[in-house]
């Protein structure tokens, strides 16, 4: 059996859409304080905490994060302290993704990629660790796992962020760190295209709760679970 995670404080990066949508209400149903951010969906952002109140969380608010901002991240972490005073889980989920093949790239784009999905959520974990109780559950893809077709801009700062959850995980052995490998995903980075984005917030809260064992650093993939 896991555990009951009624009252705990939750933070979902990248929330208003997709995964981290679902991953806020699932956490929102079982009763969990739910912090959110929003990158540009604002309208998004605040309909999703109106539907983890109408699920039965406590409290939800959202906030703007842009990743690669470090005064960004800061004035989360400040959010998040006046609201809650400490958190409970942190749930890194946002990351973008330039589709296009590795030349037909610039140096923009593989900034981004690298500021967002890599060094951004190392610098925001950074600010939240003192702070946490639980569990630090990150998302990363099964283009980790095995060869793959998706850009290698995307795959090489996913691969960072596998490399990063497993080292974490022994500087903080008292704390649940773990990554999520989904494949491709319906959400508006796959073009709503793949499995569905509440079966990853499923296993991402089960994961959290204890009903699926992961040691410590380890991965979950998403094919390992087909049907639930």
């Amino acid at each position: 059996m896991g555990t009951d995670l009624a009252g705990k404080s939750v933070l979902v990066t990248g929330a208003s859409i997709g995964i981290g949508r679902e991953t806020a209400l699932r956490f929102a149903a079982a009763g969990c304080r739910v912090a959110l951010t929003y990158f540009e969906h604002r309208a998004e952002a605040e309909e999703v905490v109106q539907r983890c109140l109408g699920l039965g969380a406590p409290d939800a608010f959202a906030v703007s994060l842009q990743l690669a901002d470090e005064d960004s991240i800061c004035t989360l972490l400040e959010r998040v302290i006046d609201r809650y005073g400490a958190l409970d889980i942190l749930i890194n989920n946002a990351g973008v993704i330039s589709w296009k093949p590795l030349l037909e790239q610039d140096f923009g784009e593989l900034d981004t990629q690298v500021n967002v999905n890599l060094l951004g959520v190392m610098k925001l974990t950074w600010c939240f660790l003192p702070l946490l109780t639980d569990a630090v559950i990150t998302v990363g893809s099964t283009a980790t796992l095995h060869q793959s077709r998706t850009p290698p801009p995307y795959c090489a700062t996913k691969w960072g962020l596998r490399g990063f959850v497993k080292a974490l995980a022994v500087e903080h052995p008292d704390k649940l760190i773990a990554s999520v490998h989904p494949t491709v995903t319906a959400t508006r980075m796959n073009d709503m295209q793949g499995m569905s984005p509440e079966r990853v917030a499923d296993v991402i809260y089960r994961i959290a709760a204890g009903e699926i064992e992961v040691e410590p650093g380890g991965d979950v993939d998403l094919r390992d679970y087909p049907n639930e």
